[in-house]
């Protein structure tokens, strides 16, 4: 169940491939993302100091992660599945290939709150 009050988070890891980018690509993906609050919060390449693999493997091709911030769950799904964002994708396909594009749910202050909670409880 999604609580439309949590943020959620879209996860990309992706190989790049030596093409360009159309700039149709950004102009259709703005359009998309005109009236949602979306927020860039971690991008990197790998083998850069920005992106660390800390425990298994990515796959072999990938060169990139980013992660972003959507208002909600259902944010993320209006951008993604919306025909402007729906017409970009072709225009990037000479430049990325998506590995993994991931929608995740946040967890809520109240649910922090609650964990907060049950381990203080737990370390009496």
């Amino acid at each position: 169940m999604t609580d439309s009050n949590r943020h959620a988070y879209l996860v990309v890891c992706g190989t790049t491939l030596g093409g360009e980018v159309d700039p149709e690509y950004a102009n259709r993906a703005g359009a998309a993302a005109k009236n949602i609050n979306i927020a860039p919060i971690a991008s990197g390449n790998v083998g850069t100091e920005r992106l660390k693999v800390l425990e298994g493997e990515l796959p072999p091709s990938v060169t990139f992660m980013a992660v972003e911030r959507f208002p909600s769950m259902a944010a993320i799904e209006e951008f993604w599945f919306s025909d402007a964002y729906q017409s970009s994708i072709p225009f990037r396909k000479n430049a990325v290939k998506m590995n993994y594009v991931i929608a995740l749910e946040g967890i809520s202050e109240a649910e922090l709150e609650t964990a907060r909670q049950v381990a203080l409880e737990n370390s009496k």
